[in-house]
């Protein structure tokens, strides 16, 4: 009975349906948390649930359950819906060639969580032992997932996947405020190294001790790869179709055009073994692809769904993201921005004046889409004559991503991952800083 659900569900939506296409979902996570030095919780979530999606009368219908005796009551809102619904502009996936892409690591399910407990009791000790005064947070989860998609067009794709993460945060509480930095990583494979992470937070406290005041101007600024992240969402935001289609992006209409230095290459890579955003195929079973967004600074393609993509008269570049209970819509898997040719050492060392950024606080722009940001600098640090003197804070930096994506000195030799995000440091000619000297 069980594995005859979809099917099931198929069956039922063709009788009043053109056409129709059902994903399944189930999935387990755990995760522990400390919060104040002391084990918070352990936690486990499971979930399982059944999307459909159909075309009637030209029309689409969706609904979703995590109820599966109500298969009937399922459909029939399915049905319904699509008389309200949009108008299709594709036709459902039929079989198709995927590539073997690893996403499952079999270590990740049978990951002890004692040992997870051991670890985060480990660094938060090897923390407390620089400084008592110290309040961490340490997260270790692990989870895993089986999904399902099968159509009226014939298509039948069933893949399994894993996920880890790991992280360490350290607070101390100063007189003059709060000092905060977190580390960590996720993979779908098991990432339980945390000890490296500890070793970088406590380095970072000990160049954050001392405090510099600075004048309002401009200054080279070098963003670290986990710092970055956060002004390339203009980017991101600008190459989803459904801003394009919209006509809200800042990149309607600029295919082809250069629009950044051209050491700037930027990818949407889903096919990448065991990275956190990677796939075999999208969630409408369209195979996955890279795709290039940006190359030697010329913007290139933008990503699609199938829907999006009709509307737009072209086609799905494999970017079709959902839950079970959503519908899809464009969505970016692992973003890739190629390295350049300098050691991250040297961008420090090449500063007479300048500030390096390690984390930001918040999103803060304040217009994502026309590439205006203006972000809280969270951690970062104050460096003259090639060396970091001290931590800067209060401090804000503000600017244009296009402007400062155009006034590059360097790209980082070395590319890292955060999250789905594969980005080398950045080290920019000068923007703005809001200092903090009254």
């Amino acid at each position: 009975m069980e594995n005859n659900i979809e099917e099931k569900t198929l069956e039922l939506a063709l009788k009043n349906s053109d056409s129709a296409e059902v994903i399944y979902e189930e999935g387990e996570s755990r995760s522990i948390s400390f919060e104040n030095n002391k084990l918070k919780s352990v936690y486990t979530k499971s979930i399982r649930g059944i999307g459909l999606r159909v075309i009637k009368n030209g029309k689409i219908g969706f609904s979703s359950t995590t109820d599966f005796r109500k298969l009937e009551q399922l459909v029939t809102n399915a049905i319904e819906s699509a008389e309200f619904g949009q108008e299709a502009r594709f036709e459902f996936q039929s079989k198709n060639q995927y590539k073997d892409i690893k996403l499952f690591d079999e270590n990740v399910v049978d990951y002890p969580i004692e040992k997870g407990i051991q670890i985060g009791k480990d660094n938060i000790e090897k923390a407390l032992s620089v400084n008592p005064d110290y309040e961490c947070g340490v997260s270790i989860g692990k989870g895993s997932c089986k999904s399902r998609l099968i159509n009226s067009s014939g298509l039948d794709i069933s893949s399994r996947s894993t996920s880890f993460g790991s992280s360490i945060d350290i607070l101390l509480v100063k007189d003059k405020g709060l000092l905060w930095i977190g580390e960590g990583e996720s993979s779908v494979k098991v990432v339980d190294d945390l000890d490296k992470h500890t070793t970088k937070a406590l380095r970072d406290l000990k160049l954050a001790e001392k405090e510099v005041e600075i004048s309002t101007a401009g200054y080279p600024i070098v963003f670290t790869s986990k710092a970055v992240g956060n002004l390339l969402s203009t980017f991101e935001s600008g190459c989803n179709g459904k801003l394009v289609q919209k006509g809200v992006s800042p990149l309607t209409g600029k295919l082809g055009e250069k629009m950044l230095d051209e050491r700037f290459s930027m990818y949407d890579d889903p096919t990448i073994d065991y990275a956190d955003g990677s796939y075999i195929c999208d969630d409408e079973g369209v195979s996955a692809r890279r795709t290039p967004l940006f190359e030697s600074g010329v913007l290139k393609n933008y990503i699609f769904d199938m829907q999006t993509a009709g509307i737009m008269n072209t086609q799905s570049t494999g970017n079709g993201t959902r839950s079970f209970a959503s519908q899809p819509s464009p969505g970016n898997s692992n973003v890739i921005i190629e390295p350049g040719d300098m050691k991250f050492e040297d961008m420090i060392k090449d500063m007479k004046r300048g500030i390096l950024v390690d984390q930001v606080l918040g999103g803060g722009q304040s217009n994502v889409l026309a590439g205006e940001f203006s972000v809280n600098i969270d951690l970062g640090y104050f460096v003259e004559n090639g060396e970091i003197v001290g931590r800067v804070k209060d401090c804000m930096v503000a600017g244009n991503v296009f402007d400062a994506f155009n006034n590059i000195i360097a790209l980082g030799d070395k590319s890292d991952w955060h999250g789905s995000l594969k980005v080398p440091p950045f080290y920019f000619k000068s923007i703005n800083v809001a200092g903090n000297k009254g």
